[in-house]
């Protein structure tokens, strides 16, 4: 499975019925029952009563490994010997349902899985193997749930900044208008057509930025209710907000200058009479 061995040693094919029972726990575990200290060599049992007990001797750490929920915190967990059960050797019914049986290859996984299932077929034939699939299958089904999620949750974000840059462009563009007749007063008065469409434009961002900023901080505050949905990303990523902020700004800034620009063209004597 790949799953890095941090201390210690794993477990091998002289662990058995009759050799000293050995376990491998993870690191939320060893951090749990025994902070600060070396974990190799402590002893654990599964047994309720502590009379008559079969102890365990803890011969490796290995690392954090994520089960049924990639967001929840690592819980703490141990690697058994599956040949050193005394319960899956006498009596597979009382305890053990079912037992995953993993194998690596090269090549197609689907041709396979007749090779597979004569093998085990070989050991034991009434041992039936079912639900054989891929790594990579087992993972889409684990996340298909947050994938799903995330997608809906992607769509709507997107919709919102598009709905969000139309109604910046409309109300822009519609205040720009308004101020037709004013702008015609001033090219009147001798002002440039540049100076105008600057001063436009200038006013347009300063309240796109106003808003933009007031945006910014509530997404920062409100981003730590996603974080159960995200796995390895950080809930606040800079380059997402950067992006962001210059879409909307663009659109601002686009909103103040053509409303602007198309005013300023206007003769001056037609801009003064416009209503």
């Amino acid at each position: 499975m790949e799953i890095p061995l941090l201390r210690g040693r794993d477990i091998s094919d002289s662990d058995r019925m009759e050799t000293p029972g050995v376990v491998v726990i993870n690191q939320r575990m060893a951090q749990k029952y025994w902070p600060g200290e070396n974990p190799i060599g402590k002893r654990v049992t599964l047994d309720g009563s502590l009379k008559n007990a079969n102890w365990l001797t803890v011969i490796g750490v290995a690392q954090n490994a994520k089960q049924d929920v990639w967001t929840a915190a690592p819980r703490p967990e141990m690697y058994l010997p599956l040949v050193q059960s005394d319960l899956y050797l006498h009596d597979t019914s009382s305890h053990f349902q079912y037992v995953t049986l993993v194998v690596r290859i090269s090549g197609e996984p689907a041709a396979i899985a007749n090779d597979i299932k004569s093998a085990v077929a070989a050991l034991d034939k009434n041992v039936p193997v079912s639900e054989i699939e891929t790594m990579d299958n087992a993972l889409a089904d684990l996340n298909a749930q947050p994938r799903f999620e995330l997608g809906l949750l992607g769509s709507f974000a997107g919709l919102a900044v598009f709905l969000a840059a139309l109604g910046i462009y409309g109300v822009m563009s519609y205040s720009v208008s308004r101020r037709t007749h004013e702008l015609g007063v001033r090219m009147a008065l001798g002002a440039a057509q540049h100076d105008v469409v600057r001063l436009v434009v200038r006013q347009a961002m300063f309240l796109a930025l106003l808003g933009l900023f007031g945006g910014l901080f509530a997404a920062i505050y409100l981003a730590r209710m996603m974080s159960s949905f995200l796995y390895g990303v950080r809930p606040i990523d800079l380059a997402t907000y950067v992006v962001a902020a210059a879409a909307i700004s663009g659109v601002a800034l686009l909103a103040g200058y053509l409303p602007a620009r198309r005013a300023t063209q206007i003769d001056p004597v037609t801009a003064l009479r416009y209503e």
